[in-house]
C-alpha cells in the first residue's frame, strides 16, 4: 500500500511527485512513454527548440539593416534543427529518469485503473497497486475533425511535424490558437507556403481584440496566407476547398484545432465494463481519493497550469488546504511574442468600473535597439489594480510574468508606478503603461 499513486509523468505528475516526496510520502508512479510527458517530448520544449533556430534564419536574412554583412546567403538542414531538438529532449529525459527513480517505484507500462466495490486498485505490467492517493496526470491528445483522420504523412498533428525527414514546400493549417500560430511562424521563416484557416471569425479568438489585430498584423508580415470564417469542405487528391470557395493545393494540412483530454482505462470489477472518468475543473472526482490533473481535466491545457492543479491537490491531500484558482498567463510563442493574463476588452464590454491603458511597445527604447519595436502592451484596470493584461512584444512571457504578480498580489496602481525599472529594458513597459497609457 502506497500513500499517493501517480499515474503520467508530464509536468503535473512530475510536480506532484516533488511535493509528495519533500512531505516523506511512500509514492509509485506509472509512465508508458518517455518523463515529461507532451511538454518536453512533442510539445512546448522542442517546438520553442525549433522555433528559435526559424528565428535566427529570419533574423540574419534581414541584418543588413542593422550594419551586418553575411557574405553568402543563409541556409539551414532540417535534420540538424531536429538533432539539436532531440539533444535537448535527451538532456532533461535522462535528468528526469535519473531524478525520479532514485524517490519513487517507476513502473515503465500503461496503468488502468480497477474499481471494485469501494476499492481502488491499478493494474500494470501484470501487477496489482494499491495506494492512498491516487493523482490521474495522463494528458492529452490531438483532436481529429470529421472527414480528416490523421494519416502520419498528409494529415497531420504537431507531432508528426518532428518525424519528418524535411519540410514541405506548401501546408495548410487548420486552426489558429497557439499550436497552428507557432508553427506557421516556423515554417513561413523556413519559406514553407503557409495557408492557415480559421473557422472563427476572427483569428486567435481566446485572446483579447487588440492582440488579435496583431496576429493578423505578424502573420501578414511573414507571408502567411489566412482565411477566417471559413473550414475545409473537401480534400481531393492534393486540392483542398474551402467552404468560401477558395481552393488551393498543398502537400499536407497540419490539423491543429486543440487537444482533448486522455484518461486511462477504467473497468469496474464483477461485470468488465468500462466507463468515462470524469473530474471537474478543479480535478475532484466522484471517489474521495481519486484526483486528475493537469490536461487530462480539459481545463487550462497549459504546463504550467498543470503545475500549479498538480500543487493545489497535493496541498489538499497533505494539509486539507482549498483549492484556489487563479488567472494562468498565456504566451504565443511567435514574433513577437503574444502574452494574456486576466480579463480581456470583450470580457468587460457594456460593465462600469474599469479603466483600460495601453501604450505601443514602440515608446520603450530597448525595442528599438533590439530591432523590436512593433507591440503593444495593454492592461484593464479596476478598483485601482490590474484585472488583465496583454502584451504584443519581444520579452512578452517575461513581462507577462511581472504582471502575473502585480494580478496575484492585488498590487495598487501607485505601489507599482512607484517601483523602479531598469533602463534601458522592457521591463520599463509595466510602469509606462500605467503612467501614460
Amino acid at each position: 500500500m502506497y500513500d499517493l499513486a501517480v499515474i503520467g509523468l508530464g509536468p503535473a505528475g512530475l510536480e506532484a511527485i516533488q511535493i509528495a516526496t519533500k512531505n516523506g510520502l511512500n509514492v509509485i508512479a506509472f509512465e508508458k512513454n518517455e518523463l515529461g510527458g507532451t511538454c518536453l517530448n512533442v510539445g512546448c520544449v522542442p517546438t520553442k527548440s525549433i522555433l528559435h533556430a526559424s528565428q535566427l534564419f529570419s533574423e540574419i536574412s534581414k541584418c543588413s539593416k542593422l550594419g551586418l554583412n553575411i557574405f553568402s546567403a543563409p541556409g539551414y538542414n532540417w535534420q540538424g534543427i531536429l538533432d539539436r531538438k532531440i539533444e535537448i529532449v535527451n538532456k532533461f529525459n535522462k535528468l528526469l529518469n535519473m531524478t525520479i527513480s532514485k524517490k519513487v517505484k517507476l513502473v515503465k507500462a500503461e496503468a488502468e485503473l480497477f474499481i471494485n466495490y469501494d476499492n481502488l486498485e491499478i493494474y500494470a505490467d501484470d501487477n496489482v497497486y494499491q495506494a492512498k492517493n491516487i493523482i490521474v496526470a495522463t494528458g492529452s491528445e490531438a483532436i481529429e475533425l470529421p472527414g480528416l483522420p490523421f494519416d502520419g504523412s498528409f494529415v497531420i498533428n504537431s507531432d508528426d511535424l518532428f518525424k519528418m525527414y524535411d519540410l514541405p514546400k506548401k501546408i495548410a493549417i487548420i486552426g489558429s490558437g497557439a499550436i497552428g500560430l507557432e508553427w506557421a511562424k516556423i515554417l513561413s521563416d523556413f519559406g514553407v507556403e503557409v495557408k492557415l484557416v480559421e473557422k472563427a471569425p476572427v483569428l486567435a479568438p481566446v485572446l483579447d481584440i487588440d492582440l488579435q489585430k496583431r496576429v493578423e498584423r505578424i502573420l501578414k508580415q511573414s507571408n502567411v496566407t489566412y482565411y477566417k470564417n471559413d473550414y475545409i469542405v473537401s480534400v481531393s487528391n492534393d486540392l483542398v476547398t474551402l467552404n468560401s470557395g477558395v481552393a488551393f493545393d498543398t502537400d499536407c494540412i497540419l490539423v491543429a484545432v486543440g487537444r482533448r483530454p486522455k484518461m486511462p482505462k477504467v473497468v469496474i470489477g464483477g461485470c468488465a465494463e468500462e466507463f468515462k472518468l470524469k473530474a471537474d475543473s478543479f480535478g475532484f472526482t466522484d471517489m474521495e481519493n481519486l484526483f486528475v490533473v493537469g490536461d487530462a481535466t480539459g481545463t487550462s491545457m497549459l504546463a504550467h497550469s498543470a503545475s500549479y492543479q498538480a500543487r493545489s491537490i497535493m496541498n489538499k491531500i497533505l494539509f486539507d488546504k482549498n483549492i484556489v484558482t487563479k488567472p494562468i498567463p498565456a504566451v504565443i510563442y511567435i514574433t513577437p511574442e503574444i502574452a494574456s493574463i486576466g480579463l480581456r476588452e470583450q470580457d468587460i464590454q457594456n460593465q462600469e468600473g474599469y479603466t483600460i491603458k495601453k501604450i505601443l511597445i514602440s515608446s520603450i527604447a530597448k525595442s528599438w535597439c533590439d530591432d523590436c519595436s512593433d507591440g503593444i502592451v495593454k492592461v484593464i484596470i479596476k478598483d485601482d489594480v490590474i484585472v488583465g493584461a496583454h502584451v504584443a512584444s519581444c520579452e512578452a512571457s517575461a513581462l507577462i510574468s511581472i504582471f502575473n504578480i502585480l494580478i496575484d498580489r492585488k498590487i495598487p496602481i501607485q505601489d507599482v508606478e512607484d517601483m523602479i525599472f531598469p533602463h534601458p529594458s522592457f521591463s520599463e513597459a509595466v510602469c509606462e503603461v500605467l503612467k501614460n497609457g
